[in-house]
């Protein structure tokens, strides 16, 4: 694995050397799931077929990643979401990636003995 920074121009001949280090990936899914299928018949008819479940709940899957060379990533920790809203699942998953947040800066003090709020 290599960082995933890349050297890009600034100004004056001045050269940055930038990239992310961790990023967060979530997917939120609505209640209900399922998806449409459009079919039309031979007479040019258009319709939409769903499959949709209303017993399904709102989820969401978020992601912490290690980003390394070109658009490539290592997973470090995954959860699942489930609730009755969108609000609820939305607290959810901000709550966790604030607690994976400070366990993080925890780890990253403590490496690089590092003394602040």
């Amino acid at each position: 694995m290599k960082a995933s920074a890349k050297w890009t121009d600034d100004c004056q001949g001045k050269k940055d050397y930038d990239g992310e280090i961790l990023t967060i990936s979530t997917r939120y899914w609505p209640r209900g799931g399922g998806m449409g299928i459009i079919t039309h018949n031979k007479n040019g008819v258009i319709s939409i077929e769903t499959n949709s479940n209303q017993d399904i709940k709102p989820s969401a899957t978020s992601t912490i990643c290690l980003n390394y060379g070109d658009d490539d990533y290592l997973d470090l920790i995954t959860e699942d979401f489930e609730a009755e809203t969108e609000t609820e699942v939305k607290n959810q998953v901000e709550k966790w990636v604030q607690e994976q947040f400070n366990s993080i800066l925890e780890l990253l003090k403590t490496k690089y003995k590092i003394d602040s709020q």
